[in-house]
């Protein structure tokens, strides 16, 4: 593959990752406001958050301020995102694998930002110092994210087909996500291997994508590794791999979401909207005909 056409299949595969990450997203944050209930704990619930505890044990609480802490919520994200403890503390058999994927993952995307460093440096013509440290630093970094995400993604895989409790609720999709990350890793060991002076490589191919300039004599593992890599970000929006963007809203909008709902407020208003909405479900116990909305059935009295 010529050079011009490897920076052109970047720029029209990163196109269809932002724009399409961008549309997801907007349509994620748009979907209705969910169903109001108690989820325990809440992390943000200053001092009661340990035991799953909130506000409203306070009595008249409504006279009383929210007592919130922003760091009692950002050390149990950290530790969500970081270590995985969900999946520790409930399946701690899948944690074995799916913790170094995860953290391959997260060391290739630093990975990714020295090289792109890189080639923001040399697209100034600034080259001194940090040179040596990239140079000497970028092969570690992406090598042990490679071996760790190849490592992790294999024992997923093998995880999934071996274990019948696995097997049987993990879809083709699923089976296809983790044979495209497995390659993604795969080719970035092998190019990490086999290609002379990797950094200097690596930063040259950033260096053309940052200035839109074909690269010169781009080896063919490193080339491979790139379109591996490009088209599994063009992918990722469309699948079940946006659960990175979604887990957001899921804790922020749907297990945390513990505001009360006041009268006259954003969230009745939202509830009351989604209520006029006209019901069709097909189970006679519901009485639904496609005019009646949720509060017809709700309110309905059987004759």
């Amino acid at each position: 593959m010529s050079g011009s056409t490897l920076v052109a299949l970047a720029y029209v595969l990163l196109a269809v990752f932002l724009v399409a990450g961008f549309l997801r997203t907007v349509k994620i944050a748009r979907l209705p406001v969910h169903l109001r209930w108690e989820l325990a704990p809440v992390p943000k619930e200053k001092t009661r958050g340990r035991y799953g505890g909130s506000y409203l044990e306070t009595f008249e609480w409504w006279k009383h301020p929210r007592e919130e802490s922003t760091l009692a919520e950002l050390r149990y994200m950290l530790e969500e995102i970081l270590f995985l403890k969900a999946l520790w503390k409930h399946q701690r058999r899948l944690w074995w694998w799916s913790f170094p994927f995860h953290v391959g993952l997260y060391v290739l995307a630093g990975a990714l930002a020295l090289t792109l460093l890189g080639g923001l440096m040399a697209a100034v013509g600034v080259a001194g110092p940090g040179w040596g440290l990239l140079s000497s630093g970028l092969p570690v970094l992406a090598g042990a994210a490679y071996a760790l995400g190849a490592l992790g993604a294999l024992g997923l895989l093998v995880s999934r087909l071996a274990r019948p409790d696995l097997r049987v609720m993990t879809t083709r999709v699923a089976f296809f996500n983790l044979a495209l990350l497995l390659a993604v890793f795969a080719t970035g060991a092998v190019a990490v291997l086999t290609v002379a002076d990797f950094p200097a490589r690596a930063v040259g191919l950033a260096h053309a994508l940052l200035t839109a300039t074909p690269p010169v004599d781009v080896p063919t593992a490193l080339t491979v590794h790139a379109v591996v890599s490009l088209a599994f970000l063009a992918y990722l929006p469309f699948g079940q791999m946006m659960h990175f963007v979604a887990k957001y809203f899921t804790y922020h909008q749907v297990r945390w979401d513990d505001r009360p709902l006041e009268p006259g407020g954003r969230i009745e208003c939202e509830v009351q909207e989604l209520l006029q909405q006209p019901v069709s479900w097909a189970g006679p116990h519901i009485g639904a005909n496609g005019r009646k909305n949720w509060v017809d059935v709700a309110t309905e009295v059987d004759q």
